[in-house]
């Protein structure tokens, strides 16, 4: 794989050489860069609305809620999870 990488970045800049020699260079970035930066934006765009919406995530068990609230005492932490152990869902077993 590196070798295949290591290859095509070879040829990208063999490719650009050429280019700059040629004059061609700012043309071709000038079509380039704006491309590649709406394919990206594109993109990122697409990535954010496929992702999961936080409001439809299952809600945590109360063992987490309890654990999460720094207001509460350890001990009620250890007795909810206490008391979870004791009673394992049918699903569970």
């Amino acid at each position: 794989m590196r070798t295949a990488i290591g290859l095509l970045a070879g040829w990208l800049v063999a490719a650009l050489l050429a280019l700059g020699i040629d004059g061609q260079l700012p043309a071709f970035l000038a079509w380039v860069v704006p491309g590649s930066l709406l394919v990206l934006g594109v993109d990122a765009l697409v990535r954010q609305q496929r992702a999961p919406s936080p409001y439809t995530q299952p809600r945590l068990p109360e063992r987490y809620q309890v654990a999460d609230d720094l207001r509460r005492p350890l001990a009620d932490v250890v007795a909810v999870a206490e008391q979870e152990a004791i009673t394992v869902p049918a699903h569970r077993r």
